[in-house]
Parts: C-alpha cells; structure tokens; sequence
C-alpha cells in the first residue's frame, strides 16, 4: 500500500532524496513558489510563508482534497510549527501544535525546559525591538537578543547595558530583527568555556541513539565559512552528562519521534541549554555523523517521521575522532586539503549545496588533534575566509 507523506520544505534536497529511495511513498509539498522547480513531479500547495498560519491551513486542506495523509515531515525549522498544526488540522500522527511550539519557539520552548527543572538561563519575551530594555529588567544585563522564530544566529546580538541598547538602537543597529515583526527573546547572558551540541534519534517517546560533538569555535563568534567541530569523547563524563541532558529535553518535550539538535553550554556550574531544534543540524553535522557511526541522520529522519523503525548501522563507530569543517571553495583549496593525512573526504559546493563553501572531513587521533586540524585547514583557507 502506498504511503501518503505531505512534506513541508524549501530548498533541502536530502530530505527529498530520502523519500525518493522508497518506492511505496508518494510525497505532496507545502512550499514557497522560488522553490516550484525543485517539485515538477509533485502535488503541490503554495504559501508565501510558513509563518501564515491561515496559508498554511489552506494549503493543507488543497493537498488533502486529494486523499488522506498518512504522514506530515517537516524539514525545515521554520516549518516545524506550520507542521504541528496540519497534523491536529488533518489527524496525522505525530508531534502536535504544542510540541512543535516546544522545538521552535524559543521563549515557549525554554518555558517548557525550565518547568521541567533543566537548566536554562534567564529569559523573557519583549513584544517589539523597543521593549527590550524592559524585557532585560526581569533577566539582567548583560542579554543576547534575537527573534522568538529563527534559525542559526540570524538576528542575535549581544547587548552589555541599556546605554548600549539605546545607542545601538538609535543607529537602526537592529533594525534587522525589528524587520522580522515577531517578539524578541531576551536572554541572560550566558558565559560558558565551549559549546557542544547533541544530535540524536527519536522514536516512540525515547531516544533510540545519540552522540554528543564540540564546536571548534562557538557559531557566534565564527564566519559561517569555517564553522567547524568534531565528535566528542562519549565516554568522557561532560558528555555523559550532555547525554542525560538530552535524553530529559526529550521527555520534558513529549516528542514522539524526530531527530534532534541540541545545543549546550559548558559553564564552570555544569552544562546549560542553549536550544533545541526538531530537525537534522545543518553546516555538514549529518555527514559528520555519517562518516563517524554509519549513520544518514537526513534518513533516520525520514524513518522515523514516516513511522518506521530507526536502521541498524552495518558498521561499527570509527575509533578516531571525526571532525568536520566548512571552507571558502577558493582555487586549488579542495585539492591541497585532500592532499593532507586523514582527509576522508571535501565536498565541492555542489555537492555540499552550500554556494561558495567546500565543507571538509578528516580523522584524527583525538580531540586536540581534530582542534590542531582544524586550525591548520582555516590557515589554508587564509584571509579570504
């Protein structure tokens, strides 16, 4: 029998590619019209934004017309919350409004964290640019500021006092994240040694495999041409303890099934929760994984969405430690770095589809070797990155 999967998506080939490997899957798309090439042999419904809740519904309705759906996959996080509601709206099985809301929303998502006792820093929702300083009364200065909806860093900013709020402010320094017209988190500044983050699938309420990995430098304070990391010792007892943490995100979330990415701080008081997303990491953390443990976490997301069980990898986990790091695709740079001992593999901006990036993966002995590689292939890169 035919599986129906109404999948929410942009530009994010892995996922289609996951469900064009199952010949008893027929997809239909919730997609922006930019993005209509990428869906010629699809049913298709528009929306100008995932964000329009009411598009979203009545896209929904149009591809259900055609028959029941018998799964919704989200692929993208700005459509995680869009997904949510069309499986209440259509009685899909799955993560509902509310858990969706949870892996999205950051003030709701950090809400539901610290009801549950798991450390999160202060925060509070501002409903406009202007009342940030307001906002930064109940955290204390100095904040992180950024929108409520959003992925990666877009829109964050680290603010000191309420004199260099109010300067910035006058000099349309933020006028960015006042362009999104959504509430602004306000964060407590978070002051941590490193930032790791934890990367796992879920199925049937529990997480069936995970594997915590370190960022060489925290993605705030990186150009996104050398975001780098590596996998991290599993047996060392911060990681143990980024483990259990993941693990209780998961169960204060109520998530079903999904693959997640969770971000965590390393403080001198023990790990604190940055974020978590309901979707594979992006800037090549699935092809990390893949070259470290045998695992597609792009496919591990399609099984599980789709209500299937998580795969048994045919091979075991590399001893070394596998890292990972994203390079400008300059001249000759792809072919001096496959040059170097340990590269396993550097994809070329096609095949990495990121314009202007190579992304790079190598062993090493272990982590300070992976953090001296690192190093060596950014000094490659030179000032151009």
């Amino acid at each position: 029998m035919t599986r129906q999967v109404l999948l929410l998506n942009s530009d994010k080939p892995e996922v289609l590619e996951a469900l064009a490997r199952r010949p008893d899957v027929t997809v239909r798309v919730i997609t922006r019209k930019v993005y209509a090439d990428l869906y010629r042999n699809h049913e298709v419904a528009y929306v100008d934004s995932f964000a329009d809740l009411t598009q979203v519904e009545q896209a929904a309705y149009e591809l259900a017309a055609h028959g029941p759906v018998d799964h919704v996959i989200a692929a993208t996080e700005k459509s995680v919350v869009a997904a949510g509601l069309v499986r209440v709206l259509l009685g899909v099985p799955g993560p509902g409004f509310d858990q969706s809301l949870w892996g999205a929303h950051k003030r709701a998502m950090k809400d539901r964290l610290r009801a549950a006792g798991l450390p999160v820093t202060d925060h509070a929702q501002a409903a406009t640019v202007d009342e940030v300083p307001r906002a930064a009364e109940l955290t204390g200065w100095p904040v992180m500021i950024k929108p409520v909806f959003g992925a990666g860093s877009k829109c964050t900013y680290r603010v000191d006092s309420p004199e260099e709020f109010a300067e910035r402010h006058l000099a349309d320094g933020f006028a960015d994240l006042a362009g999104k017209r959504l509430p602004v988190q306000v964060e407590r500044l978070v002051r941590f040694t490193h930032e790791y983050h934890c990367d796992g699938v879920v199925h049937d309420g529990e997480v069936a495999r995970a594997a915590v990995s370190r960022y060489f430098l925290p993605p705030l304070h990186s150009s996104p041409s050398l975001n780098s990391g590596y996998v991290a010792d599993q047996t060392d007892p911060f990681s143990r303890e980024v483990l259990d943490l993941h693990r209780r995100v998961i169960a204060a979330l109520g998530l079903p099934a999904g693959v997640t990415h969770l971000e965590v701080f390393r403080t001198q008081a023990g790990p604190v929760i940055g974020e978590v997303a309901v979707r594979p990491g992006g800037m090549g953390i699935s092809r990390m994984w893949w070259h470290a443990f045998g695992v597609d976490l792009w496919e591990e997301f399609v099984r599980v969405s789709a209500g299937e069980q998580p795969s048994r990898p045919d091979r075991e986990p590399r001893r070394e430690t596998i890292g990972r790091t994203r390079l400008p695709a300059l001249p000759g740079l792809r072919e001096r770095v496959l040059a170097l001992p340990g590269v396993l593999e550097v994809l070329t901006p096609q095949e990495c589809a990121s314009p202007g990036h190579l992304e790079a993966y190598f062993t090493a002995a272990d982590e300070a070797a992976a953090e001296t590689f690192i190093a060596r292939l950014h000094q490659l890169a030179g000032p151009a990155a």
